[in-house]
């Protein structure tokens, strides 16, 4: 049986940070490029722990300081690309208007992308950085979202466990400018390849920025042993929807390693596929991904996805094609 305060949890929000910007009429007011500002050297931040709601974690935060405003509390958020903040941050920021454009999850949200001439991550400094804004809050006990791939200039090593950010200059890079050329687009969310209970292959997001985990409609009803519960209302970042709570385990392999998540939800992954092209399978989100360390290499093309060492299990490498990610069984490189 369903406990309801698992429930309730679901009902504030789930793939809030699985957001793309979709086309527009017009381009933002400037084509300046992002621009790291700070010395390009390691850096080690400190993660904090996010609940929206008592005893229940639900992803980590950063503290963020844009146009040298008040710190907004954003959760880090692997699926997502761009910032996105809500209305009234974007006021006490003085954050510039911008473009109409839709943020695709869900469902689709009308934004407005502006530029920020500043942002600020601790010591970690980034000049001319897009910011999208909505009506209303993104997420309910946080300011909005920023994205792991914001800091694709460096080796980015997410550590779960330990609530650590680190920041790693590519070896014998000197100017991270460079990187700008390489082959994968820095805002693409994290997806991998996956086969689900052994049958049914396509891809899965990677997103530190959901509530709960979740597999497709058409995919949950193809699954055999894994009945779906009753429907219940979910919020997300891009509107309200309904799901169904998966009430037997269903087992995700990637690259070798399995992950069973616990509270799954079947849900309609369509708008998520049509946008990106590809059928998606399903989302891992904050709780599943919680024991692992993530080291993801943007300019080589992998990700290496890694419980603590101290549990014994092996490392598994993922590689990064230039539309998304597709899982390998040890260390794979980007086609050419």
């Amino acid at each position: 049986m369903w406990r309801s305060a698992a429930s309730a949890f679901l009902l504030t929000g789930l793939v809030l940070g699985s957001v793309r910007a979709g086309e527009a009429s017009s381009k933002p007011d400037s084509d300046a490029p992002l621009e790291l500002v700070s010395p390009y050297q390691q850096y080690d931040l400190k993660l904090r722990a996010f609940y929206p709601a008592p005893r229940c974690p639900a992803g980590v935060l950063l503290y963020v300081c844009i146009n040298g405003g008040r710190r907004l509390r954003l959760v880090l958020d692997s699926g997502a690309e761009f910032i996105v903040i809500g209305s009234k941050a974007a006021r006490s920021v003085r954050l510039s208007d911008g473009p109409e454009m839709d943020l695709v999850g869900l469902g689709t949200r009308p934004a407005r992308v502006g530029r920020a001439e500043t942002v600020e991550i601790g010591p970690v400094t980034f000049r001319n950085c897009r910011v999208a804004f909505v009506d209303g809050t993104v997420i309910e006990g946080a300011d909005g979202v920023i994205p792991l791939s914001l800091f694709s200039d460096f080796m980015v090593r997410l550590d779960l466990p330990e609530k650590a950010l680190g920041l790693i200059p590519y070896p014998g890079v000197r100017d991270p400018e460079i990187l700008s050329k390489r082959g994968v687009a820095k805002s693409n969310p994290l997806f991998v390849g996956t086969v689900l209970n052994e049958k049914h292959q396509g891809y899965v997001l990677l997103d530190t920025g959901a509530f709960r985990s979740a597999i497709s409609r058409e995919v949950a009803s193809t699954l055999g042993g894994s009945p779906i519960a009753p429907q219940i209302g979910i919020g997300a970042g891009t509107g309200a929807a309904t799901g169904r709570l998966v009430s037997s385990a269903v087992h995700f392999e990637i690259a070798g390693q399995e992950l069973i998540p616990d509270d799954l939800v079947a849900l309609d992954l369509s708008n998520l596929s049509r946008h990106y092209g590809r059928e998606i399978v399903g989302v891992l989100g904050f709780p599943a991904l919680s024991p692992y360390i993530l080291t993801v290499d943007y300019r080589e093309g992998f990700v290496e996805f890694a419980p603590p060492r101290k549990n014994g299990s092996r490392k598994s490498v993922i590689a990064i094609t230039a539309t998304g990610m597709v899982a390998a069984t040890g260390p794979a490189f980007m086609p050419r």
